[in-house]
């Protein structure tokens, strides 16, 4: 079992901090296995300490040695690729997103969707088809008011009792102005989620709440933008599963 595979393993016990970690790894791994500590604990906002309880708890001495066993994987993976075709690397990713995703964080979000006025659902560009299938797969539910407005006619007026959820993979370019108005002072806010696969999203503390979720290393496609959508999809698959099971109990 190679590191990526034994974090793959062990993401059910990871804790906030860990899950971020974990998922820097597996979308920058080459950037982990050559980084010094510093430069990783900058880039990923992580505190040293926090990385080297990361790589204890996978049963490493300290993260050089995380570092090091990182780095002979990616270069064994390099010289004797496995499992190479699209299919496998977007099944992997499927499993990958469906492990790290914090299902009681998810129920939680079903709950504040069923008690909010109305859910209103944003993605543009690919992000916009995770969007609208969730506004699918929402309006089964009696419980939930949803809705998805054209970007360039976004609602003017907001509730404190509104969800706002945007799907953004990398830099929410088109949000800005949306999410600048919430600035302003007097201007009522809704609850803001933000689904990404960007750990380090430019737009990310303008949000109450934040899901980051793994991607394919830019190293191991040609498609990152395609893998991010996957990885969107397979989330509203776990929203619909938690709903599934809540529906049942």
């Amino acid at each position: 079992m190679n590191t990526l595979e034994l974090m793959d393993a062990s993401v059910s016990s990871f804790s906030k901090t860990d899950r971020q970690i974990y998922e820097s790894i597996r979308k920058f791994p080459e950037e982990f296995a050559t980084r010094s500590i510093t430069e990783v604990s900058d880039n990923t906002r992580v505190t040293k300490p926090a990385l080297t309880r990361f790589a204890k708890k996978l049963g490493f001495n300290g993260f050089a040695e995380l570092q090091y066993q990182l780095a002979q994987d990616l270069k064994e993976m390099k010289e004797n690729p496995v499992g190479n075709s699209n299919s496998e690397k977007y099944a992997s990713l499927l499993i990958q997103t469906e492990k790290s995703v914090d299902k009681e964080a998810v129920r939680r979000l079903i709950r504040r969707m069923k008690n909010s006025r109305k859910v209103i659902l944003m993605g543009a560009n690919l992000s916009r088809l995770p969007a609208e299938e969730l506004l699918v797969a929402l309006s089964l539910n009696d419980e939930i008011c949803s809705m998805m407005p054209q970007t360039d006619l976004m609602p003017f007026h907001y509730s404190e009792n509104d969800l706002v959820i945007i799907y953004s993979a990398i830099s929410g370019n088109s949000y800005q102005e949306f999410l600048r108005n919430f600035r302003k002072e007097n201007v009522i806010k809704p609850y803001l989620v933000l689904i990404t696969t960007n750990s380090k999203h430019p737009l990310r503390h303008n949000f109450d709440e934040v899901f980051c979720l793994p991607t394919l290393p830019l190293a191991g496609t040609t498609n990152t933008v395609l893998s991010d959508t996957f990885s969107f999809l397979m989330f509203n698959d776990v929203i619909a599963q938690e709903m599934n099971k809540e529906k049942h109990n």
